[in-house]
């Protein structure tokens, strides 16, 4: 404990405390059993490229959908399919835009949004630029050429090629790089199974991002007991209950904003019940699924300690368990979080959470360096830096260890 006691003990940015009352550090809002429903009456998504956006929501027990395409159509859609779609002139300040939307079941009008966290949000409002050490890994390590050594050694682990072949391929893909030819580096990778190269750039991954130092059970209970902190979960906490992630979601509905013409677009256009009954599916879930171990012991330890519990999370098994947390969104946070605050935060404590989405860890960190990331994961996240922490194991059997530990030695 002693190096992470020095660790956490560094000066703050300011030792001045604002007048204002710290909402971080009032403790959980409670939620009465049997309400959590109420709190919500709406859940609703927008996935958007510079070509198009869907626009999926929930509302009175019915589901729905938009497709809105911009400027034209894609020519691999039928006449037919293409009837299904109304044209429409929409203005953007001083420019006119024209828009095709294809619309399907009870849509209701757009309401101008209010900043308000909850679900309704679209997945896109962020705080800040998230945090993040993977963006860029594969083509980072590919600049420079001492990696080359490295590459040959990992690609003769995994592949079968001869070295002569080795030896040809990274020259070839160092070669890419330095022309800055990301076209070129992909079509290289693709001169292996999907199984391989997934191993291959795992290593390479394991290679370029930060070491942060790994603790246990022990040792967390004791920085729980003795710093203020505040956990952040996401989709990793409430899998275990059948809610889907949002990877899981785009690969059901079949949504690749990359492509010109995805899944998505093709059962919209022709089956689109198919599509809103695959969103229905979801929106279900997360209302209706039992919280999970985690989400009851995380709960308690909110209470005890008194931390808030922020999530990117849109189903309510939290608040099935009698606490609220705070559903996140970039506006939401600019208009009721002041920056200051985040100074008395000695750390974030998230749980399940894969990527900084919303950018609030990069928010965190740039109001409070000092400050500490702690990931309770099966892997180690994208966002942790050289000087943050993990934990590593299931969260559903991790989260109840700690609040047995905690309430043992508290």
């Amino acid at each position: 404990m002693e190096s992470l006691e020095k660790q956490f003990n560094q000066p703050k940015l300011s030792e001045t405390k604002e007048e204002s009352r710290n909402f971080l550090l009032e403790g959980p809002e409670l939620v009465l059993p049997g309400t959590e429903r109420k709190q919500e009456e709406e859940m609703s998504f927008s996935f958007s490229s510079n070509t198009r956006r869907y626009y999926l929501g929930h509302k009175n027990g019915k589901t729905f959908f938009t497709v809105e395409y911009f400027d034209s159509l894609p020519d691999e859609l039928s006449k037919e399919e293409k009837q299904k779609f109304v044209k429409e002139t929409r203005k953007q300040g001083e420019v006119e835009k024209t828009v095709y939307t294809l619309k399907y079941g009870e849509v209701p009008e757009p309401k101008k949004e209010n900043g308000r966290p909850g679900s309704s949000q679209s997945k896109k409002y962020c705080v800040a630029q998230p945090r993040d050490f993977e963006r860029g890994v594969i083509d980072n390590f590919v600049a420079y050429d001492k990696n080359k050594q490295v590459m040959s050694e990992i690609l003769a682990k995994h592949s079968e090629l001869k070295s002569e072949e080795i030896s040809q391929l990274v020259e070839q893909t160092f070669e890419a790089s330095r022309k800055q030819n990301p076209e070129a580096v992909r079509t290289l990778s693709g001169c292996f199974s999907e199984e391989v190269a997934e191993k291959i750039q795992v290593e390479i991954r394991e290679q370029m991002l930060c070491k942060p130092e790994e603790i246990g059970k022990v040792q967390l209970v004791e920085i729980l007991k003795n710093k203020k902190v505040l956990f952040y979960t996401g989709a990793g906490i409430s899998i275990a209950s059948g809610v889907h992630s949002m990877d899981q979601l785009h690969e059901t509905l079949g949504i690749r904003m990359s492509e010109r013409v995805d899944g998505f677009l093709k059962k919209a256009v022709a089956n689109p019940q198919e599509v809103t009954d695959s969103w229905e599916g979801f929106t279900k879930a997360a209302f209706e699924k039992p919280a999970t171990p985690a989400h009851h012991s995380l709960g308690e330890l909110a209470k005890k300690l008194r931390s808030q519990i922020f999530t990117e999370n849109v189903d309510y098994l939290q608040e099935k368990v009698g606490v609220k947390p705070v559903h996140l969104t970039g506006p939401w946070l600019k208009e009721n979080i002041q920056p200051e605050w985040l100074r008395d935060i000695d750390a974030v404590v998230t749980v399940g959470l894969s990527y900084d989405d919303r950018g609030f860890l990069g928010w965190y960190k740039e109001n409070n360096p000092n400050g500490k990331i702690i990931a309770i994961n099966l892997n180690q996240p994208s966002y942790l830096g050289n000087e943050d922490f993990v934990l590593k194991g299931d969260c559903q059997r991790v989260i109840p260890e700690l609040e047995k530990e905690f309430v043992k030695k508290g």
